[in-house]
């Protein structure tokens, strides 16, 4: 029998549907959780080869007990101390490790890494110990490191850097750091529009100063309807040199990434973190390359505030898709938008299209 151009657009469609996998996008997403970046290690050695494999050691080590701080309660972390691992014991926990920048000579290695966890055996680990794994993410939010007047542009740089190397943007509630434009005192008005680039429905203000041997940051959350002072972080610095500012400051942008984490595992715990919504909408296209970017927008989108994703149904122009997601329905389009796709209520319901 001949194929009509239905049919061969059908099967066309069909292939896309079994090639979306929504449940490998919601994994996607949850795997980027196990993925600790900005492990910066300085290790020294006899020669050059022992100095990186001390290096690696130690990356292995500072990744895991970030990612066991990342994905368990304060609570339980108290009770039941930091599970260590040593040697060999990594090999059933490291998936891979990927060298951002590096530095070395005859006896000293320095470097920054991404270390990528097997979400299986991390968890399962995890779980023996008695330990409750969070790993569901929630809606970004936007940082914006700033300083006080009189701050040397070494210090102001190095602030920035602390947060744009630090790995922020794979944790439960991912930090999305600010362009270098957002500067001044804490403002929605002003951070508005950095904010929905991020889909972010708020941001944090962090403005460092640094006097003598002490380096704080005064945190403030602003939003469409709300402005938040969360309290000042502190550090020594225990040192004259740049590698001890470095340290400090690293403290502090770790300080305030513990304080929202923290908060939203609170709420995880209990069974109420965030609001949450489950949405039906219609994906309008007009071939296989705009279905191929609504798609890739969800499997996108699945990494922050998207989950449990399913295609209801497969037509010429358009399909039914159905998912979950968390925060706000504004937080989904913003996210959305940016993937280069529409989030609209029409006659029909909710709309998905790539944007023209």
């Amino acid at each position: 029998m001949k194929a009509t151009p239905w049919a061969a657009f059908t099967a066309l469609f069909l292939a896309a549907l079994c090639a979306f996998a929504p449940g490998a996008a919601s994994a996607q997403g949850r795997d980027n959780v196990y993925a600790v970046s900005g492990v910066y290690v300085d290790e020294t050695a006899n020669n050059s080869a022992a100095a990186q494999q001390a290096g690696f050691a130690a990356a292995y080590r500072l990744g895991f007990e970030r990612l066991v701080r990342r994905i368990t309660s304060p609570a339980d972390l108290a009770a039941r101390g930091m599970p260590v691992v040593e040697g060999a014991g990594f090999d059933l926990l490291v998936l891979s490790v990927d060298v951002e920048e590096e530095r070395r000579s005859s006896t000293r290695y320095i470097g920054r890494l991404t270390i990528r966890f097997n979400p299986e055996t991390v968890g399962a680990r995890l779980r023996q110990q008695g330990f409750t794994v969070i790993d569901t993410r929630t809606s970004p939010v936007l940082v914006a490191p700033v300083s006080v007047s009189g701050t040397s542009e070494e210090t102001a740089a190095l602030w920035r850097e602390v947060w744009t190397q630090g790995g922020f943007g794979n944790e439960l509630v991912p930090l999305r750091i600010a362009p270098a434009e957002l500067q001044g005192a804490p403002a929605w008005d002003v951070a508005a529009p950095f904010a929905q680039q991020a889909a972010s429905a708020g941001a944090i203000y962090a403005t460092v100063r640094v006097q003598g041997s002490t380096a704080t940051a005064q945190i403030v959350e602003v939003g469409a309807n709300a402005r938040r002072d969360r309290g000042e972080v502190t550090a020594r610095i225990q040192g004259t040199d740049a590698a001890a500012l470095r340290a400090a400051l690293a403290s502090l942008a770790d300080q305030v990434s513990t304080q929202v984490q923290n908060e939203w595992k609170a709420r995880a715990v209990v069974g109420t973190g965030g609001p949450r919504g489950r949405i039906s909408a219609s994906a309008l296209y007009n071939d296989q390359r705009q279905w191929e970017q609504i798609k890739e927008a969800l499997e996108a989108a699945a990494q922050t505030v998207v989950s449990e994703i399913r295609i209801e149904a497969v037509g010429r122009q358009g399909a039914l898709v159905s998912f979950s997601f968390s925060g706000q329905e504004q937080q989904l389009a913003a996210e959305l938008a940016r993937r280069g796709v529409t989030l609209e209520n029409s006659s029909m319901g909710p709309t998905l299209r790539v944007a023209r």
